[in-house]
């Protein structure tokens, strides 16, 4: 195939086979937010050792994600793919039997682990079944995973802690995953081929790319700017506004959809016009939301909720397509694995801790305040990344 054809191909089957797993591993970390007052209850923990079960998360997810390209070195990326899901619905399955304490924390790290290994083997075989010129447009749609994962915890909560209990959705999801593992390792196509190992000469040859730092800098912020704010939001909401946690959780819920709006053309204009000057946009503006939620109440507050993860999700279409400009292909799910355990350990673990423990001095809205200045700070190194020329 000439190199010109390759990059106007567009395989759509492999791009919604992917999506399905990145729905249900995301679907399954997220359920611990929602259900977060529940199980503070139910294992009799404080605000700051509640935040502390996303810490556990992400540190399975970084370890594993650092390790996956050995892992996909020797299962292949699709092999990994494979693992990754198997893996998170037993962790799922486990999770719902309630155990001890001390195991329910082995357990989530379990669950981090097997999430972990998913990222950088899913980004590569996404972007060898689509070409370059396309890839805005099929992370866009592979990044409806964590859209609709955010959007059904929040549900799935409501109608766990109304009808049953906290421990149902894990079984139900470990269950369900399992099922769809079973179904993408028979029919799902691509990703027969070996993922690089984080050896020194490759991570060296990614470091030495200047752009890399600064999108790592980026990934870093937004996923806390997505995981960490989502992680603490709905007991913010209950504990610090004093919403009904119904009323809380079902507008954490709706926030998340509305991403939809934006998620899909960020793709296109990442690919139009460029994916620095969408990640500009991108950081002031859900920067600026994140700070309103620390410090608005009411409708101003429920309107910032509603805008600031619609801003957020565009980013990753943009962040991704620019990490595989600049990275080579023979080594890039060794910069998704570089990227990913640094943004995952800030923005899904370190966030939600230190929120926690604001929460317990009363100023859980400062949490907020300072993730988002964070972020439109860190706008004034984006000329440092390279301008990439729109098609």
């Amino acid at each position: 195939m000439s190199s010109l054809a390759h990059d106007q191909r567009f395989n759509l089957a492999p791009v919604l086979s992917l999506t399905g797993i990145l729905i249900a591993l995301f679907l399954g970390r997220m359920l611990l937010a929602p259900l977060l007052p529940a199980i503070q209850s139910f294992y009799e923990l404080s605000h700051s050792q509640g935040g502390a079960l996303f810490l556990a998360i992400s540190i399975g997810y970084s370890l594993s994600t650092v390790a996956s390209g050995l892992v996909a070195r020797a299962f292949h990326h699709r092999g990994t793919v494979i693992l990754s899901i198997a893996v998170a619905g037993i962790a799922l399955l486990a999770l719902g039997l309630a155990p001890p304490l001390p195991l329910f924390r082995a357990l989530l790290v379990l669950l981090g682990a097997g999430a972990g290994l998913y990222m950088p083997s899913g980004v590569s075989m996404l972007t060898d079944s689509v070409g370059g010129r396309h890839w805005g447009k099929a992370l866009a749609i592979h990044e409806l995973g964590p859209i609709l994962g955010f959007f059904f915890a929040p549900l799935v909560a409501i109608a766990a802690l109304q009808y049953g209990t906290w421990r149902l959705p894990f079984l139900v999801l470990g269950v369900l995953s399992l099922i769809y593992g079973a179904l993408f390792a028979r029919f799902a196509p691509g990703g027969r081929f070996a993922g690089a190992p984080p050896t020194p000469r490759h991570i060296l040859e990614i470091w030495r790319v200047g752009a890399f730092w600064v999108i790592t800098l980026y990934f870093v912020l937004v996923v806390g700017l997505e995981m960490g704010v989502y992680s603490m939001l709905p007991t913010y909401l209950i504990e610090a506004r004093e919403l009904p946690a119904r009323t809380a959780n079902t507008l954490v819920s709706i926030s998340r959809l509305s991403s939809l709006a934006l998620v899909f053309s960020s793709g296109w204009l990442a690919d139009r016009f460029g994916a620095r000057r969408l990640i500009g946009v991108v950081g002031v503006t859900a920067g600026a939301c994140t700070v309103s939620i620390g410090l608005l109440r009411g409708t101003p507050l429920a309107a910032a909720i509603l805008l600031q993860p619609m801003l957020v999700s565009a980013f990753f279409p943009a962040g991704f397509a620019e990490l595989a400009r600049v990275t080579p292909q023979s080594s890039r799910n060794v910069a998704v694995s570089l990227v990913i355990p640094a943004a995952s350990l800030f923005g899904s673990g370190v966030v939600p801790a230190v929120m926690g423990r604001l929460a317990e001095i009363e100023l859980f809205w400062l949490g907020f305040v300072l993730l988002g200045g964070l972020m439109l700070a860190s706008m004034t190194l984006l000329p440092l990344l390279p301008a990439a020329k729109p098609h």
